[in-house]
């Protein structure tokens, strides 16, 4: 598996606050089958529309530091998770440091009031310079439904649904069901904070309880495994096969009581 997505260069944003507990998480995503790692902290558009060094240098000192201690079995690579406080310029959006492993693939995330309208259009025009739009957790978004999903991956975006809301009874957790079920995901990470998140555990609750039967080893693998393979390659995405993960009725009471 390659998680496209995390927090975990230490003491950079709010994630991994130490080496120790960047190590800590790294090597249990190792033992759980994680091969590859994309380092996503956050940035503003607005902080690299004014000049990318200061991030980049911030972000590769920190990778530096981590590498030496990661086992062989896991490859890391450099990116960013991008906040569109403002569109991006061209000069950024031509600049590769910036994307997912060198890709064409951005990884971008709005505030959590975005109308999906203006999601559409910001999508949009970062699309029109040549680059793929990741957008980060489309769950978050309260705008986010099959339909505006349908709109933002028409305007040239793709989906990363994180691992943790696939099994939450919450508003949150029932948008990236609805997502998977659409068939409107592309890609499962972890967004782990230095913390306890993980994309095997997505990929277990897919396989033991997702349906129909005879698609779901086909969408794990290409959710987990061969579209983020993709994404650090520059490679097309595939499509993904719609799975349902049905609700059980604890988790209906359960959001009942808590939101």
């Amino acid at each position: 598996m390659i998680d496209i997505h995390s927090h975990l260069l230490p003491d950079i944003d709010d994630g991994s606050r130490s080496l120790g507990q960047s190590l800590e998480v790294v090597l249990r995503m190792v033992a759980e089958g994680v091969t590859g790692l994309v380092l996503t902290p956050h940035v503003t558009a607005s902080e690299l529309n004014q000049g990318p060094e200061a991030a980049i240098a911030r972000r590769d000192v920190r990778l530096e530091q981590l590498k030496p201690h990661v086992p062989p079995a896991l490859r890391l690579y450099a990116g960013f998770e991008i906040m569109l406080d403002q569109p991006l310029t061209p000069l950024a959006l031509g600049d590769r440091r910036l994307s997912l492993a060198g890709s064409r693939y951005y990884l971008v995330e709005f505030p959590p009031s975005v109308v999906g309208d203006f999601a559409a259009r910001a999508l949009h025009d970062i699309a029109r310079a040549g680059v793929v739009p990741v957008l980060a957790h489309p769950e978050r978004y309260d705008a986010c439904t099959p339909t505006e999903v349908r709109a933002w991956r028409a305007a040239g975006a793709r989906m990363q649904v994180d691992s943790r809301s696939l099994g939450r009874p919450t508003t949150r957790g029932v948008r990236a069901r609805r997502v998977v079920a659409a068939g409107l995901a592309d890609v499962i990470a972890a967004d782990n904070h230095g913390d306890g998140r993980s994309l095997a555990a997505a990929a277990v609750l897919l396989t033991e309880r997702a349906a129909p039967a005879h698609l779901v080893a086909e969408a794990v693998e290409l959710l987990t495994q061969l579209n983020p393979l993709a994404i650090t390659n520059d490679w097309e995405l595939k499509a993904v096969p719609a799975v349902t993960l049905p609700e059980r009725w604890l988790d209906g009471v359960r959001r009942f009581f808590t939101e």
